[in-house]
């Protein structure tokens, strides 16, 4: 009961708080950038398991290259940005290149990703830093936050929506962006036709592999964005185990989303929620171990009842069938 009592307080503490609804949505923008990478993948019938490397990787790259530059001072940021970009491209078409070229089990090709990303990270800045755990002493800076005319003197809904960082508006812009993309334009359709039939794509002159590598390297760069969004919004450096599972919550985002867009927005801000008390631990007397292990179990429950709905809705629908069977059985038979 003490436990229980004491969750009950920190929620009443915290939901009165503009700033938990502001970190909502800065917790959620990464993971949403994850989870949309791994919808056009998905869409396209090629599973980026490796969202999670791509984004370590870029997460470093931004930062050396926005510090090479020179900072914040000399647009360093925007630089380092680009930088993360390309990497997460390259690094999505070499994922292509090893599953559909040299017919590598994609599987494998994403977690050889996520081991690579992790060991070399770490190998990079200490060979260029000297640490093996921040790049704290180079300094790269971030990005800028935006505070929205008009909306920010509004009192709450000000402190909630304006001051962002631009990479977080962009993030949600996205979401419209890739829904109008996978339904509206003809290279959309071509990844979805891909992704629903292969055969029945490539029987009308469509190049599937074409296609999926055109996929992964768009899911390749909006990982870099994930990453960058980390390394230069969230915090202003990079750190080893900076990205923590955000690759994979995002994968477990786009699967319960089953690839549209606006649902896998929703799922990334139901995430979010659990990302922002974690950061209010100071409000609390519980385990501040407890609260940041929170956001991954509930992911993990998230998943377990999705996958029972799933299931029972293919239940449903064999038993419809098996019904509409044995009733044409009964009509032929009378």
């Amino acid at each position: 009961m003490g436990l229980l009592t004491e969750s009950i307080n920190t929620i009443s503490k915290v939901i009165v708080l503009p700033t938990f609804y502001y970190m909502i949505i800065m917790s959620a923008a990464p993971i949403l950038l994850a989870a949309l990478a791994c919808a056009i993948a998905l869409k396209a019938n090629a599973i980026n398991m490796g969202t999670e490397g791509i984004m370590t990787i870029s997460s470093l790259v931004a930062v050396l290259v926005s510090s090479a530059v020179g900072g914040s001072a000399s647009g360093g940021p925007w630089v380092g940005l680009i930088a993360a970009i390309a990497v997460g491209a390259v690094l999505g078409f070499l994922v292509s290149v090893f599953a559909f070229r040299l017919k590598i089990d994609i599987i494998l090709v994403g977690i050889a990703m996520n081991l690579i990303g992790t060991g070399a990270s770490v190998f990079l800045m200490y060979v260029l830093t000297g640490d093996r755990t921040t790049t704290t002493s180079l300094s790269s800076g971030t990005l800028p936050q935006v505070s929205i005319p008009l909306l920010k003197s509004i009192p709450v809904l000000g402190e909630i929506l304006s001051g962002h960082y631009i990479l977080t508006y962009l993030t949600y812009i996205l979401v419209f962006v890739m829904s109008f993309f996978l339904f509206k334009t003809k290279l959309g359709l071509r990844i979805r036709a891909v992704g629903e039939n292969e055969n029945a794509a490539e029987s009308v002159g469509i190049s599937s592999l074409h296609i999926k590598t055109i996929a992964l390297v768009i899911s390749g760069v909006l990982g870099g964005l994930a990453g960058a969004f980390m390394s230069e919004c969230y915090l202003s450096y990079f750190s080893s185990g900076l990205i923590a599972g955000r690759g994979f919550v995002g994968l477990a985002a786009c699967t319960m989303g089953s690839g549209n867009p606006g649902i896998i927005c929703l799922c990334c801000l139901a995430f979010g929620i659990f990302y922002a008390f974690s950061n209010f631990a100071s409000l609390s007397n519980l385990s501040i171990y407890a609260l940041n292990a929170l956001p991954y179990a509930v992911v993990i429950f998230g998943v377990v009842i999705y996958s029972v709905y799933v299931r029972n809705k293919e239940l449903k629908r064999l038993r419809g069938l098996d019904s509409e069977e044995k009733s044409e059985q009964s009509q032929n038979l009378s």
